[in-house]
Parts: C-alpha cells; sequence; structure tokens
C-alpha cells in the first residue's frame, strides 16, 4: 500500500482530564531533578550547564490538576500514519504524542501502548500520561503542552508522501518547535524531523527530550553505544558510573534494579546517536538520530513496591514498561544556550532492530557493536544526514492543510511584535483566529490599553508574565486600568520574574482596590515562603471563605496544618461541602491532624481504607506511605513509653508494618 495519513477514532477507557486549576502556580516547588547534588565521580567540567536556565516555576501556565480516575470507555481522535509495513497513531490533542507504533511485518508493538488514559501528576503542569513517545520542550519535568492540543496540519513531500506537522510556541522559552513525522511508502522506519525556532530575540536556554516508553520484560535490555553515564537516584545526588555493571547489578536489565533511577549515557561525540530496547530474543525498538540530539536516556521505576505500583497506577496491572529517551544535551538536569533567532533542527527514526540474541545478551561492547552493526544495515548513519536536508529543503515550502488548532498565544505575541502569521522565516501558521477567550484580555490591553475588571468571584484572565506585557500592565494599573483585576495579574507576573517585593505589593494593592480570595490566597503563599505560618493559615481562612473553590480548601487545609492550627483545622474540615470532603488529598490531612493529636484509631481508620486515593500523587510524594509510618512509629513509642525513637526503633516499625499496596508510591528504598 503506498503511504497514507488519516483522520481516525480510538476508542479505549480513559478518565476524564478536566480543566485547569484557577489558582497562579506562584511560588512552584521545583520539578525533583532541579534539587541535584554531585558526587565526586563527577568531573567539573561535565557540570558547566547543569546550574543554566533552570525555572521557578511554570507561570505564565495554570496548572492541570481536575484530572480524575473514573476511566470509562471514550473516542479518541487520532491522526494515523501508515504504509504496508509499520501503522503510527498520533495524538494531535495531547501534545501530538505518538501513541504507537505496530509494526505488520513482525506483528508487534514497538512502543509501550497504555491500554487506558489516565493522567496522573509527574509533569511541570501534573496532568501527564504514560507510554507511546512524548515529545519535550521548554525546561526540565515534561513539556508544558504533553497534554494540551498542538497546532496541526497535513502535507506532502516532493514525493507525495504524506506529513503530519504539529506544532506549538512555549511561552516560557519563548521558541517555536515543530514535528514533521512521516512514513515514506517502503519505509520500515518512522521518521520525525523537528525544527525549533528561537523567538525571543536573545540568547535563551533551551531543553528537548523525546521520552519513548518501550515494554519491559525480565529479559528486556537496553544498548546505548556509551562506556559511562550520569546516573541519577532519586534520594537527589548524580553520580559518573561505568555501565552497565555497578554495585554487582547490571543495570542495563531495568527488571533487577531495585530503585527508580536515571541512566544519561555519555555517549563520545564522534560516535553515531542510537538507543534500543531489545528482548531475550535480540528483537525490539531502535531510535536513531542526526546528531544535533546528542544525549540518550534509560528511566527505570525499579523492582520496588513502590516502583509496581506506579506502573499500575498509570496504566493497569501487568503493563509494566521503562523509557529510552534522546535529547540535545546530554542529561535532563541541563539546558543548552540557543541564540538569538537561531534555529535548530534534527532528524529521529524510529523502527524494528533484530540482533542476535547471544551477542546482544553477552559482554557490552559487544552487544553495542552487534546492534550498532545491525541498525547500520538498515538504515545508514549517512542517510539520516542526508534525508535531513532533502526533507527540509521539501517541507519548507510545502502547502499546509490544518486540521486542529493549538492555543493562541502564539497569534497574540506575533500581534504584539507586529508581525503577521509566522515567525520571520517560519512557514508554520499561527492565524489571528485561533486567540480565544485567554488571549481577549490582553488583545484589549494591547489595543486599547484597557485591561478589563470583571467580578472577583469569576475566574481571572490567564497569564502572561513577558516582561513587555508587564510594561503594558503597569501602565494601565496607572491610568486606565487601577482594578483589582489588573494589579492581581501584575503581582502574579512580577512573582514569575522572582521580584516577590513587588509581587506582594501588587497584591495588597488588589486587595485594597476590592476585597478578593484570589489576592489574598498568594499574599498567604508569599507568607508560608517568609516562614510566616500563622499569618499564612489565617490569611488562607479569609481567602476560602471569600472564595470557596477545592484547590484552594487543600492548601488551606496544608497551611492550618503546618500552623499546627488543630482546632481551627476541626472546624475547616466539618465546614467543607461533602464533595470537598471526600477529595484524598483532604482525607490524608485529616489523617495528619489525627497523628498530630495521638488519635491514632482516627488516622487508622483513613489509612486503612483501601478507597483511599490522591489522584494527583506527585512523582517521588511519600505523603501516604509516610503518614503510614508515623501511625505505627506514633503508637508503638506511646504503648511502649518511647520518649525519641532512635534508628532501630524506627527500622524495627518499618519491618513490623511495611506498607499496604494502596498507600505506597515511594520510588526510591527507605
Amino acid at each position: 500500500m503506498s503511504s497514507t495519513l488519516t483522520f481516525e477514532t480510538l476508542r479505549m477507557p480513559g478518565a476524564n482530564l478536566g480543566g485547569e486549576n484557577p489558582l497562579p502556580p506562584i511560588q512552584a516547588a521545583p520539578d525533583l531533578h532541579n534539587l541535584i547534588q554531585f558526587d565526586d565521580s563527577v568531573p567539573e567540567e561535565d557540570r558547566a550547564y547543569f546550574n543554566y536556565g533552570k525555572v521557578a516555576g511554570i507561570l505564565p501556565y495554570r496548572i492541570q490538576d481536575e484530572f480524575d480516575r473514573n476511566q470509562q470507555t471514550r473516542d479518541f481522535p487520532c491522526a494515523v500514519l501508515e504504509n504496508k509495513h509499520l501503522r503510527a497513531v498520533f495524538f494531535p490533542q495531547y501534545g501530538g504524542k505518538l501513541w504507537s507504533l505496530y509494526d505488520k511485518d513482525h506483528q508487534r508493538h514497538l512502543l509501550h501502548v497504555n491500554p487506558v488514559f489516565q493522567p496522573c501528576n509527574l509533569a511541570l503542569r501534573h496532568a501527564w500520561t504514560s507510554g507511546g513517545v512524548e515529545w519535550n520542550i521548554g525546561m526540565t519535568g515534561h513539556t508544558p503542552y504533553t497534554l494540551s492540543p498542538l497546532h496541526a496540519t497535513s502535507l506532502k513531500l516532493d514525493d507525495g508522501t504524506p506529513v503530519l506537522r504539529m506544532y506549538e510556541w512555549e511561552r516560557i522559552r519563548q521558541v517555536s518547535y515543530q514535528i514533521d513525522a512521516y512514513l515514506p511508502e517502503d519505509s520500515r522506519f518512522l521518521f520525525v524531523r523537528v525544527r525549533l525556532r528561537n523567538t525571543s530575540g536573545r540568547e535563551m536556554p533551551i531543553y528537548w527530550w523525546s521520552n519513548i516508553a518501550v515494554d519491559e520484560t525480565p529479559g528486556t535490555r537496553v544498548l546505548a553505544p556509551a562506556e559511562k553515564a550520569y546516573c541519577f537516584g532519586y534520594a537527589g545526588k548524580m553520580t559518573k558510573r561505568p555501565v552497565p555493571h555497578w554495585d554487582d547489578i547490571d543495570h542495563s536489565y531495568t527488571t533487577r534494579v531495585p530503585s527508580s533511577m536515571d541512566i544519561f549515557f555519555d555517549i563520545p561525540s564522534e560516535n553515531r546517536k542510537w538507543e534500543a530496547a531489545l528482548d531475550e530474543e535480540g528483537k525490539g525498538l531502535v531510535q536513531t538520530s542526526t546528531d544535533r540530539l546528542q544525549g540518550r536516556k534509560l528511566f527505570m521505576w525499579g523492582n520496588s513496591a513502590g516502583g509496581h505500583h506506579w506502573q499500575e497506577f498509570l496504566a493497569a496491572p501487568g503493563k509494566a514498561y521503562l523509557e529510552i529517551q534522546a535529547g540535545l544535551a546530554h542529561t535532563q538536569m541541563e539546558h543548552l544556550p540557543m541564540p538569538a533567532d537561531a534555529r535548530w533542527q534534527w532528524l529521529e527514526a524510529y523502527g524494528y532492530l533484530e540482533s542476535d540474541p547471544e551477542k546482544v545478551h553477552g559482554e557490552w561492547e559487544t552487544a553495542c557493536q552487534t546492534a550498532e552493526a545491525d541498525l547500520e544495515k538498515s538504515l545508514p548513519r549517512a542517510f539520516m544526514e542526508e534525508e535531513l536536508q532533502r526533507v527540509s529543503s521539501a517541507l519548507d515550502v510545502a502547502a499546509a492543510e490544518p486540521f486542529q488548532k493549538g492555543s493562541g498565544w502564539a497569534a497574540l505575541e506575533l500581534r504584539r511584535m507586529g508581525e503577521g502569521d509566522c515567525f520571520p522565516g517560519e512557514k508554520a501558521a499561527f492565524g489571528a483566529e485561533t486567540m480565544g477567550a485567554d488571549q481577549q484580555p490582553w488583545l484589549s490591553l494591547l489595543e486599547t490599553g484597557v485591561f478589563p475588571n470583571q467580578d472577583p468571584s469569576e475566574t481571572p484572565a490567564a497569564f502572561l508574565t513577558q516582561k513587555e506585557w508587564i510594561q503594558l500592565l503597569e501602565k494601565a494599573a496607572s491610568s486606565t486600568s487601577d482594578h483589582w483585576h489588573t494589579w492581581f495579574q501584575l503581582g502574579v507576573a512580577y512573582d514569575a520574574q522572582g521580584d516577590l517585593e513587588a509581587a506582594k505589593k501588587a497584591f495588597e494593592t488588589s486587595m485594597a482596590r476590592t476585597p478578593n480570595g484570589w489576592a489574598l490566597r498568594c499574599l498567604a503563599v508569599l507568607d508560608l515562603f517568609d516562614k510566616k505560618v500563622e499569618e499564612a493559615a489565617d490569611k488562607y481562612r479569609e481567602a476560602y471563605r471569600l472564595l470557596p473553590i477545592l484547590p484552594l480548601a487543600i492548601e488551606c487545609g496544608n497551611a492550618l496544618l503546618r500552623a499546627k492550627k488543630y482546632a481551627e483545622l476541626d472546624e475547616f474540615f466539618r465546614s467543607l461541602p461533602e464533595a470537598f470532603a471526600k477529595n484524598g488529598r483532604i482525607r490524608a490531612q485529616q489523617a495528619d491532624a489525627a497523628l498530630c493529636r495521638k488519635d491514632f484509631d482516627g488516622a487508622q481508620r483513613i489509612l486503612e481504607d483501601q478507597d483511599l486515593l490522591v489522584a494527583d500523587m506527585r512523582e517521588g510524594e511519600r505523603l501516604l506511605s509516610d503518614l503510614w509510618f508515623r501511625l505505627h512509629l506514633g503508637r508503638l513509642s506511646t504503648l511502649l513509653g518511647v520518649a525519641e525513637p532512635d534508628d532501630a526503633f524506627k527500622a524495627r516499625v518499618r519491618k513490623e508494618y511495611p506498607v499496604p499496596k494502596w498507600l505506597d508510591y515511594r520510588m526510591s528504598a527507605d
């Protein structure tokens, strides 16, 4: 059959993604991978970009945390590239994810195909799904668009090969990115051309990782052409190790590793860039690219109760996976400097690889050499560079037919810049028709100098935090728009820029103009940042009275706990609507409060309820397992009269009271 691009519907169980949290994520907790320490095995010269380009939060984006776990049969629109060898299914509405890649010749899925659509809290904006291939732009911790629609168009190469183009503009880095996927008629490889453009007018830290999930079995071995790797365990320390053996474990077999871990292969610059996951028969997926995409990573959940639970929480029992990933830098803790107005591109290829199983599962160097030789026979390294040049020339002039809209933020930015539908020198169009309700207040500010006011019971406008927009807001606040909404937006923008004093003054001015729960809640967050826990708790109580919404109730409960205001906390819990009181985080707060009062029976009733479910449990979060340990440590200490339990006593508690499966999300051993 010829190569085709069709638009279909995939039916499967899926949870509800829900909407966005209206509270601005000011002073957000950093991603796990930003909290990096090094040991002496990592040379100083390897650390140049580890502290470059980090971000304190995800503003101007909102958090996506309204998802649930109510899986129902749902229809998911998809774009399908297909030829006689392969069938690739994409979800343009969810970050352009490559959901599945099926090899018809060998009758096998090359990627891990999640049997359900289940958002979980693993990304910068929280909501994220496992499986397939995710395209990550911007900063450490997954793309802001991982579960948001991209602009999507169809076009054709000179020979008639259809191309699926998906693109967006990332607002923090001010970089446009474009994913062009195509499947030539006789190809056994899916090709993906990625193009980045720095639109900011200044050097910008940049990050890209293609995250590739594959099925995990005891016989699966991950190979990459490297002798050493940077290793990050979730205790927060980076080391450099010879691969694959250390601590008497061959880490290229992920089911042999006890805890979650990132392994970043240190591939020499002159080597071909590739990574493969091959089963006990030497068969599986290989990913390769042109040299700009230099990094390669292996992620594993680890062979622990918590790791296994995470696998099931993300998908379903018996559906284990690991990830092989490809990035611009050597590790995901780094960003690279992208010059102003620079354009970067590369070509990736995904396909089936089969190698001699005895060699694949033998000595490391021989295994890698064998796999690379077989890859070279199937897809020569020189071809990748030639193909990139060929398709770039064709794709940069081809006419595109749009079929899905992304966000309107790029169109708004182009309007501010005085440009047309495209950034200079680009073909991806961001038409004015893509602007919607989120952009309208800002369009008004740009064109009339007025930022619209509104009732404080309504959700504020979506956020913008660029310096150019701050200047427009400041001008409006001093003239046409001196009201609570403008000052609230200024507070959010100042916070995103790191000017906390200006943010505090702006929120206070917002409150002075009109008392509102939005600004008061932000003042409470700033109090917590300054360790003024009692003041924060008082502000949170009043903010919730003004704005009784679930995310604010959760934050208020946490603040009252930190301030040890247990009487107020009990009153607060009793005042909550039934729907709020059933929320998993609220119930965990109730267990926490019970433990603080030494009400061990009350805490146990909550924790032993297998229906206790924190739908947005965070990657690396030990909330429930820590509560379980505190319950039994506190009860046994009280029973035996132990005032200050030592390490031996704590170890006894951990051994005698193992964490139940439904509470165990630990990614590393205690």
